[in-house]
């Protein structure tokens, strides 16, 4: 079905882009695993996501350990420098309407060693979450794939072709780079990533200006709004203020790609731009001066 829809898109002019839409499917994967795919497919390590920590992989464990539980909670009850406990907890509903708890053990993770423990090393709560904090301390979960995947599509100037995500138009300048992402997430458990060339034609190229230039103008309404705030209660650190000039030449670069590709113009794009960064080194300098 998919080789037939793409004959059938592929009876256009020139190559504007593919949209693309994927599925993730039995996709965590331990973190050497995923620095060797991604290096081979060519992509940039720095999209990759932050690498597993023993908090995060503690933290999680202990979450995934309390899905299913109908009378006992996992609480995180102290989190300092040397280490993380989380309260196993039976909570016990009386006739009368009232209820106790009863603490069945802690759990602990000691920083420095980063080793689990508890105080009922036999408990089921404490074995699940100490035989899940292995596994996770090395792995990354679906959702970290995701997050990956979708931070590489937008520096590859996606279009949104939903408000809800899940399909994107990619311009055809990252072709290349979008096949190789094809090629590292096809190699992570059975998911699949689905690219569907889209050539040039009076009805491709209006519904994709359209869709960019929704997707240019809802971006630069965020911006606005945030140097708005920024006026009104300036930002504690400077790094805060100055990150935003990245944010602003980066559309600037985007809108002028979709410009050269499908002809869209933002009215005044260039205008409002410079006077956002206008605003926010004025907010910088006074900064400086205070």
């Amino acid at each position: 079905m998919i080789d037939e829809i793409k004959h059938a898109l592929n009876q256009g002019g020139a190559h504007l882009g593919d949209l693309l839409w994927w599925s993730l499917s039995d996709a965590a994967i331990d973190r050497v695993s995923l620095e060797w795919h991604w290096a081979a497919a060519g992509l940039a390590p720095g999209l990759l996501p932050e690498p597993p920590t023993s908090e995060k992989a503690f933290k999680l464990a202990a979450r995934e350990a309390a899905l299913g539980q109908h009378d006992r909670l996992i609480r995180l009850s102290l989190e300092n420098q040397s280490q993380i406990v989380f309260a196993v907890v039976e909570e016990r509903k009386h006739l009368e309407g009232s209820v106790s708890y009863f603490q069945e053990t802690r759990i602990l993770l000691d920083r420095a060693t980063e080793k689990v423990s508890a105080d009922d090393s036999n408990h089921d709560i404490a074995k699940s979450v100490s035989l899940s904090y292995e596994r996770l301390r090395t792995t990354h979960t679906s959702d970290d794939v995701r997050r990956a995947v979708v931070r590489t599509i937008n520096s590859f100037a996606a279009v949104a072709l939903r408000e809800s995500g899940g399909v994107y138009w990619i311009p055809t300048v990252y072709a290349q780079q979008l096949r190789q992402l094809q090629s590292a997430v096809e190699k992570i458990g059975q998911s699949k990533m689905y690219l569907l060339p889209v050539h040039d034609s009076a009805d491709a190229a209006r519904t994709l200006g359209d869709a960019a230039l929704g997707s240019i103008q809802a971006e630069l309404e965020q911006l606005k709004a945030e140097v708005d705030g920024f006026v009104a209660a300036p930002p504690e650190r400077p790094s805060t203020l100055a990150r935003r000039f990245d944010a602003y030449e980066a559309l600037r670069s985007r809108a002028q790609l979709y410009r050269d590709v499908l002809q869209v113009q933002v009215a005044d794009l260039d205008q409002q731009l410079d006077g956002m960064t206008a605003s926010v080194e004025q907010l910088l300098q006074q900064k400086q001066a205070a």
